[in-house]
């Protein structure tokens, strides 16, 4: 009971010493963020960032050593994968992400220890520490696809206009490029780290495959191969970047007007259960008062 009495006050001092030191790490971070964006003046932005992970950072760092250790080299590369996709290669890997897993956790192990203290909750609390991680990088790469899906019809026709007036295909993805650069469009930054594998010295093709499986995205996927098609037979960039967008804005079209003709049918059980029987009780409720009262 002692050993108790002196653990629970410890806990709550670690768990909100960890808060405070979250908080200035958060503070710390929004300040060089203010900074360096101030110093970019007119540079590209990458917009994709995680402050969340990156505060965690001195903490997940110390699973380092054990996570270069772990067999698991499927998980690994899977995770890895999702960073890209998610555009956070830059400041996180997928051994980070994997020691943030065990971070989480371990915090919540603790919590359960702390408020539950049960095997179950304790067991729990582990899957729900691992797993959480793991759905945020997930939802991450979903969201950043689906944006990218939506703005490619709007910048493959900034595109083609950019190659109908006199530019090549490399000096158009350049312009749009600069005149989106604020706009912190996953696509543009796509576009952007296409340019410059093309200006290190990768072909036009493999600089597109690279781009293709960087956000594995079937729109995308199809996009760089017609345009590598394209290049091969050496048919005219613009005419098929202007079917490109064309039938990407009719493929949006089709798809919203879908989710139109979806929206009624979903409506349909939350008006049985809500809405329905509100009504009838309305309706037939003073009948049925009279009936009881006689």
């Amino acid at each position: 009971m002692a050993a108790l009495s002196f653990i629970k006050p410890l806990s709550y001092l670690l768990f909100f010493s960890a808060i405070g030191f979250l908080i200035y790490t958060m503070v710390a971070g929004s300040k060089k963020l203010a900074l360096s964006e101030k110093s970019k003046g007119d540079d590209f932005e990458i917009p994709e960032e995680s402050r969340f992970i990156l505060s965690f950072k001195p903490f997940y760092q110390i699973f380092g050593p054990l996570i270069q250790k772990l067999p698991i080299p499927g998980y690994k590369s899977r995770m890895n994968k999702y960073v890209v996709t998610a555009g956070l290669e830059g400041q996180v890997n997928g051994n980070d992400m994997i020691g943030f897993q065990f971070l989480i956790m371990l915090v919540f192990v603790f919590c359960g220890f702390v408020y539950f203290d049960s095997t179950v909750s304790i067991v729990l609390a582990a899957a729900a520490g691992l797993a959480y991680p793991y759905l945020w990088l997930y939802e991450k790469k979903k969201q950043r696809q689906e944006t990218i899906k939506l703005s490619m019809p709007d910048v493959v026709d900034m595109l083609s206009l950019s190659v109908e007036a006199g530019l090549s295909f490399n000096a158009a993805v350049q312009k749009v490029c600069h005149i989106y650069r604020h706009d912190k469009d996953p696509f543009i930054v796509e576009l952007y780290l296409m340019d410059q594998n093309i200006k290190l010295g990768r072909s036009r093709e493999e600089a597109l495959k690279i781009m293709a499986d960087r956000v594995e995205l079937m729109e995308l996927d199809s996009f760089s191969s017609i345009l590598i098609q394209a290049n091969k037979m050496g048919s005219s960039i613009a005419e098929v970047l202007k079917s490109q967008a064309e039938r990407m804005r009719s493929e949006r079209f089709l798809k919203a007007e879908k989710i139109g003709a979806q929206a009624s049918q979903k409506l349909l059980i939350p008006m049985m259960i809500f809405i329905f029987p509100v009504i009838f009780i309305v309706i037939f409720g003073p009948y049925l008062i009279k009936f009881i009262m006689g």
